[in-house]
């Protein structure tokens, strides 16, 4: 605990003290936390994992506390959780002798235990979702694993917005399905929280969470592979798809790279047309060989190499409207070199760039291409943000990708630049120039107006310290050209799919969340004991929104938490230690909302 050291520390109140299931339960959810922002953060950096851990009490087993969570001050009603062991208890029914279960036993040999650690696992899961309802947050439970005296649970929370907005089948989980890659890396994540909650004393040890988040990932795509090989109805098919299709894209034919598709269904299937049918298939392993076949599928109106997952049995095509809803024909597209992407019902699910799975980002949303255009030209009218969006969406349809360029000074660039671009006569764009315009290389000049000055337009600017090398060259140049400009947006589609817009403006919030923040920290300041996970959630969200914060506000906070962290005690359980803050100078009233 962290008690006040100031004189008169005898009318202090008893605090009382904090209970801990096991020695290092603290670090570990701190070590969990860490390895959850890593992996989720290369998914989507808006999906803000939140990790805490439950613990219930075994059966049979005496202990002060029946139900403990980490941290301790977790939000969650306890009142509305205090009966989720009776829930689970009366669900669970007799075991094959007809006998009632017996105590839960992780390590029991026979499968009563594990169906009672199951059943728990699920009457919890659905009760924590219960109240996520209003905080928009989406939770989910590892699997159990006893420390001590209690089944402790990790609880993996993201942004239920963020979380929904990605593509999934509607199907549940069942014998390795998974709904989407996010849905797969959550399962990776939280057995691999399982896992290290199986080690001795855990959290003790600092590699418990040691893998690279990015390995992290290529599992899940892996194991989401599961699903398309699922569907092509063939068992040896079950284990090893996400690894040919690896090879497969790697491989060169006659120095050319892989283009083509592959369709992974069961023979049969009535919404497959054979146009070509092998007389003895050839292994999806045999990867030279596919990739022969491959050269047959590229090209306009090629056929499709048909797979069941484990073979390739011929070629052909999709005919007919197929139902979503059977879930049982995917598309594999090779669109480059070591480059690939899985397809549901034209909705790619996943894209892997040298063996490394991504979510696709090929729409964006309107909402946010509309708070951008209104933050950058204030005086932009709605059917001109309509008429923009119309176009955006027919130029992120190119598939070698493009850029388009919205300018005030569009008319006045296009002469500038004409030397590295090819000036038109002031068009006012429709859909269809749109799409014959992105064709080629180079980006479109526009006004907020959807009047087109130039088109192929190779763009200047100086190097800035926001480039990516890991990015291409397309997303570098938009970078370089928008430095410094007020009134400019660059809308950039990469050959890989992802969309970016720049500059990428910083959310929008409220003034009076910083002002709630700093009144929060005179309140931890000025109480007799100080609670340092309220002060730690204060300061985390001031770290995660820094970018708000102007000099005045930054002093302040200095100061408060100078004078909170000298009123800490020594103490075993874990510190964190906090910079001062700097102040930015780029944020002004357009970063804030109107109340």
């Amino acid at each position: 605990m962290f008690r006040d050291r100031q004189a008169g520390a005898e009318e202090a109140q008893v605090e009382t003290p904090r209970f801990f299931m096991w020695d290092h339960q603290t670090h570990f959810r701190i070590a969990a936390q860490t390895a959850g922002e890593g992996v989720f953060s290369l998914l989507d950096p808006n999906l803000q994992p939140n990790v805490l851990m439950i613990g219930i009490l075994v059966d049979d087993r005496t202990g002060p506390r029946p139900l403990c969570f980490e941290p301790d001050d977790c939000v969650y009603d306890r009142g509305l959780l205090s009966d989720v062991k009776a829930q689970a208890q009366a669900m669970e029914g007799l075991d094959d002798a007809g006998e009632p279960m017996g105590p839960l036993d992780e390590t029991a040999n026979d499968h009563g235990p594990r169906l009672r650690l199951g059943v728990l696992r699920k009457v919890l899961q659905e009760a924590l979702q219960g109240q996520d309802k209003d905080r928009g947050a989406v939770t989910f439970c590892s699997w159990p694993v006893i420390v001590r005296d209690y089944v402790v649970f990790c609880a993996l929370q993201l942004k239920k917005r963020v979380f929904e907005s990605c593509y999934a089948l509607a199907e549940d989980q069942l014998n390795g399905r998974y709904k989407s890659l996010l849905d797969a890396t959550i399962h990776e994540y939280l057995d691999m929280c399982s896992e290290a909650l199986r080690h001795p004393n855990p959290g003790s040890e600092e590699t418990v969470f040691g893998r690279d988040p990015e390995e992290t990932i290529r599992a899940s795509g892996r194991r989401f592979m599961y699903t398309p090989a699922l569907a092509g109805g063939e068992i040896e098919g079950l284990h090893g798809l996400f690894d040919a299709c690896n090879t497969i894209s790697s491989l060169r034919y006659e120095g050319a790279e892989g283009l083509g598709s592959m369709l992974i269904t069961r023979r049969g299937h009535p919404n497959i047309r054979e146009g070509l049918r092998l007389s003895r298939p050839i292994r999806i392993k045999d990867y030279r060989a596919v990739r022969k076949l491959l050269e047959i599928s590229s090209g306009e109106n090629a056929l499709s190499l048909l797979c069941d997952s484990a073979f390739i049995y011929g070629l052909g095509e999709c005919v007919g409207s197929y139902d979503p809803g059977r879930e049982d024909l995917f598309m594999i597209n090779f669109t480059k070199h070591c480059t690939w992407s899985l397809q549901h019902d034209r909705h790619v699910m996943m894209r892997v760039m040298y063996g490394q799975p991504r979510l696709s980002q090929m729409q964006i949303e309107k909402e946010r291409f509309k708070r951008h255009l209104r933050r950058i030209f204030r005086h932009v009218h709605l059917s001109e943000v309509e008429t923009l969006w119309a176009l955006v969406l027919e130029a992120i349809k190119q598939k070698h990708g493009t850029m388009v360029v919205v300018s005030e000074e569009a008319a006045r660039e296009a002469v500038r630049l004409e030397n590295q671009s090819i000036r038109i006569e002031p068009l006012e764009l429709t859909p269809a120039v749109m799409r014959m315009i992105t064709a080629i290389d180079g980006a479109v000049m526009i006004d907020p107006r959807a009047t087109c000055y130039a088109i192929g337009v190779i763009l200047d600017g100086l190097a800035s310290h926001k480039g990516n090398a890991a990015r291409g060259a397309r997303y570098n140049s938009a970078i370089r050209y928008v430095e410094g400009k007020a009134k400019c947006l660059a809308i950039v589609v990469s050959e890989d799919g992802s969309i970016d817009l720049t500059p990428d403006l910083v959310p929008q919030i409220p003034r009076s969340a910083v002002s709630r923040a700093v009144s929060k920290l005179r309140t931890i300041r000025d109480t007799g004991i100080v609670n340092f996970e309220e002060f730690r959630k204060v300061m985390d969200w001031l770290a995660d929104h820094r970018f708000y914060l102007t000099g005045t506000v930054c002093d302040e906070v200095n100061g408060l938490r100078r004078e909170i962290e000298e009123r800490f005690e020594q103490d075993t359980a874990v510190r964190i230690t906090y910079d001062d803050f700097a102040p930015n100078d780029g944020v002004n009233e357009s970063y804030f909302l109107d109340e």
